[in-house]
């Protein structure tokens, strides 16, 4: 009687856990972020960037309407994307009508992940492509992105694939430079940079990279911010250990998200919008966010 005690016990634990970890999964946290640069330009002095990561929109665009509502909740002069913003190649129509919808201020400049190459898994489910992946590393990203890139194009979305790109915000010189997934091995830096790695008169420099693990480019060392995703903050945390899978070397299970440095370059890490693989967060709720430029208050 008391073995049955336990196992119902345990069982009503678990199930509550579950119930408690799929409904923070909805939970979002409207996020405001002051990064401080000393070498910021006057010109963008207080620029509000939207940072916009791993939403994973599925193909039913269940979570659509949801991140549209927080969109409009906050206030931002341009939106930066840093990949996965689906779970699967079948949710692009639904990640392209997501980014058609946003009012984009200054512009939209995206990079793409991973997930943006992975097929739709047929009849396994995503929690079985989950557990693979948990278990092999990473799935194959063999499913080519270039109509979801066409189609984000066409809507008016600057998407950069280790390519740059000249602004100019607040009457000062901006490149934006953007890689590709560097967790598949197919960030490029170097290209990226191209002869504006040394351009004259200087530009500040921002980098939009998928994962953390791109700003460990020795290059990276040239530009003062980046913001990143990908790591979702672990989307699970274990109490008092922290975050046990990131699949990224760049942080840590203490602090897989946030503002950080990464080498010399300041770097803000997403936790992301939505999940990936098992629709579950625990310790790590969702976040849609703005980064706010300014530069260091001078000491009194």
């Amino acid at each position: 009687m008391r073995l049955r005690s336990l196992i119902g016990a345990s069982l009503a634990l678990g199930a509550g856990a579950a119930y408690y970890a799929w409904r923070e999964s909805k939970w979002i946290d409207l996020t405001e972020t002051v990064m401080e640069v000393p070498e910021l330009p006057h010109g963008l002095e207080g620029l509000r960037i939207l940072h916009i990561s791993d939403t994973h929109f599925p193909a039913d665009g269940e979570s659509l309407p949801r991140f549209l509502n927080a969109v409009r909740q906050l206030r931002y002069d341009v939106v930066f994307g840093t990949g996965d913003y689906v779970e699967s190649a079948a949710g692009w129509p639904v990640a392209v009508e997501a980014m058609r919808r946003i009012e984009p201020g200054l512009g939209i400049y995206a990079v793409i992940g991973g997930h943006e190459r992975y097929r739709a898994i047929e009849g396994a489910g995503g929690g079985a492509a989950w557990a693979r992946d948990l278990i092999l590393g990473r799935r194959p990203a063999d499913r080519d992105p270039s109509p979801f890139v066409e189609a984000l194009r066409e809507s008016g979305i600057h998407v950069l694939i280790n390519q740059s790109t000249a602004v100019e915000i607040g009457g000062e010189p901006v490149r934006l430079v953007g890689i590709d997934d560097a967790y598949h091995g197919l960030d490029d830096l170097p290209a990226a940079l191209g002869e504006q790695g040394t351009d004259s008169p200087p530009s500040f420099k921002i980098l939009l990279s998928h994962t953390p693990d791109g700003v460990l480019h020795p290059l990276a060392r040239r530009i003062p911010v980046a913001l990143t995703g990908h790591t979702h903050g672990g989307q699970i945390r274990v109490p008092f250990y922290g975050a046990p899978v990131r699949h990224a070397r760049s942080v840590s299970r203490k602090r897989p998200a946030g503002l950080m440095w990464i080498g010399e370059t300041q770097t803000y890490v997403s936790r992301g919008f939505g999940t990936s693989g098992i629709p579950l967060r625990f310790g790590c709720r969702p976040e849609l966010g703005v980064v706010e430029l300014r530069r260091p208050a001078r000491p009194l």
